[in-house]
């Protein structure tokens, strides 16, 4: 990281309010625990996807974003705020390009991925100190040392934006519905854990299937509804395993997620693709008909609508078995 560069993600805990009304600031910590300032309750915010359009949307800030990336997010059925988001500025519809964003002469730039400048062509820790814009990126556990992902990523992502923007109260409330749907799917875990295979495209023969690694929020889902992970071997956030191997851990439920850009099919059209593969017929997850399918746009990065992700997941690991 280039000295000097403030970047914030939701990692360091909740912590007391630190405004500064005097100054005009609020001061909390950013992932590596360090103390950094930025511009209490800034006005002109960039969005670099739509992953945190949302979560500002959700604390009632969307007329603070005077432009965004990465639209594709606001399509989702389960996004309470999707007119209001479609009405933003598009400053790109998949990277909004560090020049643009510099244009928009943004406060605060904000991010749902984990640091910034991760997609080629937008602002990373330099550009921002270039542009004099503060950074908030959302952070997924301690993605270098592999370790696990949780709806923690969500929440504290949530609470920071509710100090930065003055809003401790909204966030407070948010945050604990969130947590309250949470815990209404943990009360209705069994003692089993049924393995569930996160598939992201329809299997062809002769290649490998792309699965989810324990650094994402969709295996962290798989937790908390009561599953567990097909491959926790697999650290990275995507993977491309065989099916010999699928077929050997026999997953007892799978879970299609779909939308991703690479994939050859999306939507519904990819979950009865996905049932009626030969490749997966042997599976117990497809002999029992426990196929469930979910759009990423609920379930790749902290947003609101996580729990939107997993609660249908939940429906597909419990309802129905005795």
């Amino acid at each position: 990281m280039v000295s000097g560069v403030v970047v914030l993600a939701g990692c360091g805990g909740t912590g007391p309010d630190n405004g500064n009304s005097a100054t005009g600031t609020v001061t909390i910590k950013d992932c590596q625990g360090r103390d950094v300032t930025v511009p209490a309750s800034p006005r002109r915010v960039v969005t670099l996807d739509g992953y945190a359009a949302q979560a500002m949307a959700r604390l009632g800030l969307a007329d603070r974003i005077v432009g965004t990336g990465y639209p594709a997010p606001f399509g989702s059925d389960q996004q309470p705020f999707r007119g209001e988001l479609e009405k933003l500025p598009v400053l790109g519809r998949n990277v909004a390009p560090t020049e643009v964003v510099a244009a928009a002469n943004p406060d605060l730039v904000l991010t749902g991925f984990s640091s910034f400048g991760q997609a080629p062509g937008s602002p990373s820790d330099a550009d921002l100190e270039t542009m004099r814009a503060k950074g908030l990126a959302a952070c997924l556990g301690d993605e270098k040392k592999g370790a696990p992902a949780s709806l923690a990523s969500t929440y504290d992502f949530l609470t920071r934006l509710g100090q930065v923007f003055q809003v401790e109260a909204r966030a407070g409330q948010v945050v604990g519905e969130l947590r309250a749907r949470e815990q209404a799917v943990a009360a209705k875990r069994r003692s089993d854990r049924p393995r569930v295979l996160i598939l992201q495209d329809n299997p062809v023969a002769g290649q490998p299937l792309k699965t989810s690694g324990t650094v994402t929020i969709a295996h962290a889902l798989i937790e908390a509804a009561g599953g567990q992970n097909a491959f926790t071997d697999v650290t990275s956030m995507h993977a491309d395993v065989s099916p010999e191997e699928v077929l050997k851990r026999d997953p007892q439920v799978i879970w299609v997620i779909s939308d991703y850009p690479f994939a050859k099919v999306k939507g519904e059209e990819l979950l009865r693709q996905v049932k009626a593969n030969p490749l997966l017929a042997n599976t117990s997850a497809v002999r029992q008909g426990r196929v469930v399918g979910t759009s990423q746009f609920l379930v790749s990065f902290p947003t609101p609508l996580n729990l939107d992700g997993l609660e249908q997941l939940a429906a597909g690991l419990w309802t129905g078995r005795p």
